[in-house]
């Protein structure tokens, strides 16, 4: 029952009266409210409206109403109402939030411009060098911009694109636009500006569309990155200088740029074809002081004249047992990485090749690249200008900086036997730079590769219709290109590859007596793999002794296929384990080769490489301390990536290739100048473009680059040495052959110890004393 209220002593209240809330239905308490409004001629929006604005006599209520989750539950229950709410609530806020939207998007931009400019400010060529796309433009403008970056987000994509869609990543291109964005904002945003204009010049982009480009925003002006690139080329050269001073070794090779086939051949024409020189020095790893350098002691053990002998280039009997450790190593790895289900090896640590010298974990070798210049290093008198040039005009050293100071310089044999030649002429010069005698010459571990290839494809060519010879398997493969004594090195390494594998994996099936796929499936312990593997390289692949030479002389029609079929293997096997040698970085297994490869470059008629090899091992053994002789072969093997490692003179070979891929671009219009600027630059170029490419998912070699499957290849060796049974002394309808392969290790121990290290020794003296 309802009571009369007393009069209030405050506001007036003209509608007050008194009810028991517990008693009146909720939906009748809003019906009574909105009578009570209808009566008042106010609407429910009046009353909130005016409870709501800015009156003093309301504050108490407007302050309850904002405290609680009122307004969020009146705009979801606006919004739920899609036919009539909705459309309303959308369109109040298309109008009203447009300059709030605006005005957040100014503040993400200013924000963002800020912080892409402190850190262009702050760019070096370290910093370039180390810049990472993805962490320093997608990160910051995620973090700095995240409104802008879900609207642009939004426009990139559909929504079934945004939920469904696996290959296509919007978020790099959604940076690079915001690059553009912050960069048309404001000039001095390059931070993302810089790496690509780096990456267009050096990609040989015409100078209209780089300044084309800058007007869209991606890039700086042509002139700015020319600059920009010439500051950075002084930038790296004095950076070459300090670490010149530290201890370094040395690389270099020739530069045959071919300009457009079309020059006309006329007075003052340029040439078709321009040599010069690239040189490149390295941060030296291992090295704790300059002491381990010191030249003097160079001199005094090389004035001793002690001399290597035949025994100190024959593999000591230690030795032979860790080369077939490490080739019956090689004969399981051809079989497992063949046959994927030997997968359940995994990395087994009876599987792994011995450690002798291993690199640091993660390490990556620092490069320094000097300018390019067009002195040709062909020549002894070319080789003399090349040492001044890199010493007193690139490095700034005095005449007498390197009296006593040695440094490594890892070259192909030629370049080598130049700088011995440039020694000898400059003997009695007055400081160790001009004399050359600073230089220690090592043999580049590429140029071993490649020449020992070439030998083998010399040794063991053959005829075409001699079973198992080079010829014979050039035919059965289709091989077009290897018709030269030097053809191109991939091409010949992929032919002695595909042809050791099928014929490893064809004794493999004679011994186990099954399959590949079986031997698999029976999985065989890797003990198991290792005897198999001894038993395979003691039937097949193991020299030809003597005796079985006589047996077959004393055959009235003698067959040669067999003993040739096992030396071609034999030969092949050692070129397998000395690329996985370098690439693995630990010269200690290059080293236990250098005696076998100097046997074998002595028998294959390899002259320069088996002298070339002797003077390095005259070195390691007699004339080089211990100490410097120790980072000489740490420093051999390199890595620019932190990957697999290679030889210096490859990574030569790598920045000569960057340049000749400038020039074929520019043709007659490129410059020797800008190609000077170029080379201390080519380190810092190549990440960039590798990281460029995979940023915006386009790598700089293609996205699809793999190996190439050459199992039908390798089948086709396999199938062949099956069908005419090789692994027999004879068959029935196999062809005699009847010419005999040189045995190169036999022949070249036996030139060795006859008369090639006496004439060799006699030599070294000569060049020695300067007479």
């Amino acid at each position: 029952m309802a009571t009369t209220p007393e009069p209030s002593t405050g506001s007036p209240c003209y509608l007050g009266w008194w009810y028991d809330p517990a008693e009146i239905p909720h939906n009748r308490k809003i019906q009574s409210i909105i009578l009570i409004l209808k009566q008042m001629k106010m609407s429910p929006i009046d009353l909130v409206t005016k409870i709501l604005a800015q009156d003093e006599e309301f504050a108490a209520n407007v302050d309850g109403f904002y405290r609680s989750a009122g307004l969020e539950q009146l705009l979801n229950l606006v919004m739920a109402n899609k036919r009539r709410g909705a459309p309303r609530l959308y369109a109040w806020f298309e109008d009203f939030s447009m300059d709030r939207l605006l005005q957040d998007i100014h503040r993400e931009m200013d924000d963002l411009s800020t912080v892409f400019l402190r850190h262009t400010t702050e760019l070096t060529p370290e910093s370039i060098s180390d810049f990472d796309f993805e962490r320093d433009i997608t990160e910051t403008c995620r973090e700095r911009t995240p409104k802008l970056r879900a609207i642009l987000t939004a426009a990139a994509q559909t929504k079934r694109a945004e939920k469904e869609n696996k290959l296509k990543d919007v978020e790099p291109f959604i940076s690079m636009i915001q690059s553009q964005i912050a960069k048309t904002r404001s000039e001095n945003n390059n931070l993302c500006a810089i790496p690509c204009s780096l990456y267009f010049l050096s990609s040989a982009m015409p100078r209209k569309v780089i300044d084309t480009l800058h007007h869209a925003g991606m890039c700086c002006s042509y002139n700015t990155t020319k600059d920009l690139h010439c500051t950075l080329s002084k930038g790296h050269l004095r950076l070459a200088e300090l670490i010149a001073r530290t201890g370094h070794s040395l690389g270099w090779d020739n530069n045959h740029l071919s300009l457009s086939p079309h020059v006309e051949q006329r007075t003052l024409a340029p040439p078709k074809v321009q040599t010069g020189t690239t040189s490149i020095i390295y941060l030296l790893r291992g090295l704790l002081d300059l002491v381990t350098l010191s030249l003097q002691r160079i001199r005094e053990r090389r004035a001793r004249l002690e001399m290597i002998t035949f025994a100190d280039i024959r593999p000591t009997h230690s030795q032979c047992v860790s080369l077939r450790h490490h080739y019956d190593l090689s004969l399981v790895d051809i079989l497992v990485n063949y046959e994927s289900k030997f997968d359940y090896l995994g990395d087994s640590s009876e599987l792994q090749h011995p450690s002798y010298r291993p690199p640091p974990p993660n390490y990556r070798t620092s490069e320094y690249v000097l300018r390019t210049t067009t002195i040709d290093e062909g020549t002894t008198e070319g080789t003399i200008q090349i040492n001044e040039n890199i010493y007193l005009e690139q490095l700034k050293f005095g005449i007498h900086d390197l009296d006593d100071i040695a440094v490594p310089t890892y070259n192909d044999q030629k370049t080598n036997a130049l700088i011995r030649s440039a020694q000898h002429l400059r003997t009695n010069d007055v400081s160790a730079i001009l004399r050359l005698e600073h230089l220690q010459p090592a043999p580049g571990a590429f140029h071993i590769e490649l020449n020992l290839a070439w030998m083998i494809l010399r040794t063991h060519r053959g005829k075409s219709n001699d079973i198992g010879s080079l010829q014979y398997f050039i035919g059965l493969l289709a091989k077009k290109r290897l018709g030269s004594d030097k053809p191109d090195f991939e091409t010949l390494v992929s032919l002695l590859e595909q042809v050791l594998i099928g014929l490893v994996l064809h004794y493999w099936e004679v011994e186990s007596g099954m399959s590949v796929q079986d031997l698999a499936k029976s999985k065989p312990s890797p003990a198991r793999l290792r005897e198999m593997a001894g038993k395979i390289y003691e039937k097949y692949v193991a020299g030809i002794s003597d005796d079985d030479d006589d047996e077959e002389d004393d055959d009235d029609s003698p067959d040669h296929m067999q003993r040739n079929l096992r030396l071609l293997t034999r030969d092949i096997l050692v070129f397998y384990t000395l690329q996985r040698a370098i690439s693995s970085g630990d010269f200690g297994r290059v080293e236990l080769l250098l005696g076998t490869l100097t046997m074998m470059f002595s028998g294959g008629g390899c002259l320069q490489y088996k002298t070339e090899l002797l003077y390095f091992q005259q070195n390691l053994q007699k004339a080089w301390p211990e100490s410097f002789a120790n980072i000489v072969r740490d420093n051999a093997l390199i890595t620019t990536s932190g990957r697999s490692y290679y030889g210096v003179d490859k990574n030569a070979e790598f920045n000569i290739n960057f340049q000749k891929n400038y020039f074929a671009a520019h043709g007659v219009h490129a410059s020797w100048d800008f190609l000077a600027d170029l080379s201390p630059n080519i380190p810092l170029l190549r990440r960039l473009k590798t990281q460029f490419g995979e940023f915006l998912g386009a790598p700089w070699q293609g996205i699809r680059h793999s190996k190439v499957d050459c199992s039908d290849q390798i089948k086709k060796v396999k199938v062949k040495m099956q069908e005419y049974a090789v692994h027999l002394p004879s068959a029935v309808g196999r062809r005699p052959t009847e010419e005999k392969t040189v045995d190169v290790v036999d022949e070249g121990a036996s030139i060795l110890r006859d008369t090639g290290i006496k004439s060799w020794s006699k030599a070294y003296k000569t060049w020695w004393s300067g007479e």
